[in-house]
């Protein structure tokens, strides 16, 4: 197993990364999905015992990714934060600060349903809307089907459940069918959902060693 896995879809080659990221290597962007920033400090406020940090070590994780492709623009497919958050919170800090160390990225946000309880330009995200049509994807938060192209989304967190021996894991995965891919949730604090694979779907499962191909099938 490897940190990066090349697919093709859709006539375009897409490099895998197991920091649960993709790289369009044509047009130099770096997609994210369900980053959830800031669900740590949710979830201490609902009585949930967690330590302090997620955030930080998510925005690291970035900045590797960031100086492995050196991408010209970076993308979230929706879901940047977790919820409501008053502006001096210390993670709205960290972002604020980590955003300014990047300040000429281009950084986009596409709306997700969690984005609407957070003003992302206030982090320094230009929020670009419902989709981003860049033939031949577009790139959304919820998965669709849409006839001119090839749509990459988030949304669901997607994972797979994978057999070694007698024990079952449950592992993030990016997913890719006939007609749009699914990108694994990045937060670090997200959850999965699991479902058996469709006929033709293609399957990289992110393992803590690294991507594991389940299926070589093409759904071009």
């Amino acid at each position: 197993m490897t940190m990066e896995h090349t697919i093709e879809v859709a006539g375009e080659r897409l490099q895998l990364h197991a920091e649960r990221a993709l790289y369009w290597p044509r047009m130099r962007w770096l997609l994210l999905a369900d980053v959830h920033f800031g669900k740590g400090a949710v979830l201490r406020r609902a009585g949930v015992a967690l330590p302090t940090g997620q955030t930080r070590t998510d925005l690291a994780r970035i900045d590797g990714l960031l100086t492995h492709y050196r991408p010209e623009r970076l993308v979230v497919l929706g879901d940047l934060v977790h919820g409501k958050a008053l502006h001096d919170t210390p993670w709205v800090d960290d972002v604020r600060r980590w955003r300014d160390t990047h300040a000429a990225l281009p950084m986009s946000l596409v709306a997700g349903n969690h984005d609407r309880h957070f003003d992302a330009a206030t982090l320094g995200f230009e929020r670009v809307g419902a989709t981003i049509h860049e033939a031949p994807f577009a790139l959304a938060h919820e998965p669709h089907v849409t006839p001119d192209h090839y749509v990459l989304a988030g949304h669901v967190h997607p994972g797979i459940r994978v057999q070694d021996g007698w024990r079952s894991h449950r592992l993030p995965a990016f997913r890719f069918g006939p007609r749009h891919g699914l990108l694994p949730a990045f937060g670090a604090l997200t959850g999965l959902h699991d479902t058996p694979p469709d006929s033709g779907e293609r399957i990289v499962a992110v393992t803590p060693a690294g991507l594991l191909p389940l299926d070589a099938r093409s759904p071009r």
